[in-house]
């Protein structure tokens, strides 16, 4: 079976790519804020104990960036699927979307009514 995607709806891939994106976001912000703390409680006792503060300001600094990052990474990730989207459904209307071969066997559905119709005639 042979299909065409015409159009892709804006709304719905801006909410699926926002919602991804910030998730994403806030897990590698997490990872970037356990690699900064891990880095800034090193420096302490490198530095003869002048920083030994340091460690905890970085971790702080860490989480903070981890949020900020995942609101960044989800709306710039929003915002360019919606502007993507709004350009396939663009070019789509000029040369065509994408198409895609699907193999499978045909099933073919019976409706409810074609069983009872069926049914009735054959106990009448």
């Amino acid at each position: 079976m042979k299909f065409e995607l015409k159009r892709i709806d804006v709304w719905s891939i801006t909410k699926i790519s926002f919602f991804l994106n910030g998730v994403f976001g806030l897990l590698f912000g997490f990872f970037y804020a356990l690699i900064l703390a891990m880095v800034g409680s090193m420096i302490g006792p490198l530095s003869g104990g002048e920083f030994d503060s340091f460690g905890a300001l970085t971790g702080a600094f860490g989480i903070f960036f981890a949020i900020i990052l995942a609101i960044f990474s989800a709306v710039t990730g929003g915002v360019t699927a919606a502007v993507f989207a709004w350009l396939y459904n663009l070019f789509a209307k000029w040369i065509g979307g994408i198409e895609i071969n699907l193999a499978g066997e045909k099933i073919e559905s019976v409706s409810p009514s074609d069983e009872k119709s069926e049914g009735m005639s054959r106990y009448e």
